[in-house]
């Protein structure tokens, strides 16, 4: 495995698949293969560098989104927006995702699918360019989402290496979402309120594109350490339907973002940007080894009731 960060996150030199490629480097393929194979059947977790993926545009992302972020409330929800099915503007406390906390997470997010409508955008005249780089990025993104998860099938082995390319195709609920979490310094936090609640991730794969350190991810004891950032890498890990998929071989790790230590630091705002990875909605998950630890459950009827919990 190439190197790790001090927390022990595996750094996978994707230089063998990158971007600018139309096949696979032979020579480099395999290691990459069984590089991103033992990442995720040990922490769950691990960093992709060498990609080509243009990082300049996750600054044009992180600008235009901190512009829509600093909107008044009925600027971002006007025309009106869902939040249900990962569509939409969701407020400061709207998400919870650990249902255990007695308070929402305290953050704000835009989420963009593809089948996210005309209406559901911030007015353009509020915001502008936000839709189109937004779109831009979204596109960006689905490729190199492709590549990992051809990545992952040769490492389980699987006949077909597009096996979880296909069943990702559309129509699929894939999600862009840019985060904004304020400074503690204009907002007050409530007891047990934290940025981001623990959980894992609900669908297949996640990209993660970050600004600042702050995620922490659960080790097998149960404590969680912080993920420290790489430069010019992307943060890849599985979700819960991953999991199923490969009878609990790939893991979905638990993660969480609290709130900051130092004064400093919780007088600072924070932003990311994540796309997940959602099979289509056509999709059966069933245990691609046959062994049934799972019963066959629908994509769309899982992700579901994951989203009606969350909101």
């Amino acid at each position: 495995m190439g190197d790790c960060t001090e927390a022990g996150v595996p750094v996978i030199d994707f230089s063998a698949y990158r971007l600018s490629l139309t096949k696979p480097d032979t020579t480099q393929f395999q290691k990459l293969v069984g590089d991103v194979h033992k990442a995720l059947t040990t922490i769950g977790f691990f960093y992709i560098v060498n990609t080509d993926f243009p990082h300049a545009k996750v600054d044009e992302l992180y600008k235009v989104s901190k512009e829509f972020f600093d909107l008044p409330l009925e600027g971002k929800q006007n025309p009106p927006i869902s939040a249900n099915r990962s569509q939409g503007y969701a407020k400061i406390g709207r998400e919870r995702l650990n249902t255990d906390r007695p308070y929402g997470d305290l953050k704000e997010s835009f989420n963009y699918s593809a089948a996210t409508k005309d209406n559901e955008w911030p007015i353009e005249s509020a915001c502008p360019g936000f839709k189109t780089t937004n779109k831009d990025f979204f596109d960006l993104c689905v490729p190199l989402h492709d590549r990992v998860l051809e990545v992952m099938a040769h490492g389980l082995n699987l006949e077909d290496p597009l096996f979880f390319v296909k069943r990702h195709a559309e129509p699929t609920m894939n999600c862009l979402r840019t985060l904004f979490y304020p400074s503690l310094s204009d907002v007050t936090a409530r007891e047990q309120q934290v940025r981001c609640g623990e959980h894992t991730d609900y669908g297949a794969i996640t990209l993660l594109f970050q600004q600042r350190p702050g995620l922490e991810v659960c080790k097998s004891d149960g404590s969680y350490f912080r993920v420290p950032l790489v430069e010019g890498g992307i943060l890849v890990n599985v979700g819960d339907l991953m999991q199923r998929w490969t009878s609990d071989l790939y893991i979905a790790t638990k993660h969480r973002v609290l709130l900051d230590d130092s004064a400093e630091e919780r007088g600072k705002s924070r932003q990311s940007v994540v796309f997940f990875g959602y099979p289509s909605i056509d999709t059966t998950i069933e245990c691609i080894d046959k062994s049934n630890k799972y019963p066959p459950i629908d994509s769309m009827e899982y992700l579901d009731s994951r989203f009606y919990d969350t909101y």
